[in-house]
């Protein structure tokens, strides 16, 4: 399992290996739809 902070502070637990994009899937389908990059530790 990984952790994942967002901005507002709140903490999600997600199985290894998921993508960015199933992590915006899974918060509002339409978020999923506007992703056009993601970071991961800053980079």
């Amino acid at each position: 399992m990984i952790k994942i902070t967002f901005p507002d502070n709140s903490v999600k637990e997600f199985e290894a290996g998921i993508t960015p994009l199933e992590i915006a899937r899974s918060i509002n389908p339409r978020l999923a739809d506007d992703v056009l990059a993601a970071s991961n530790n800053g980079q």
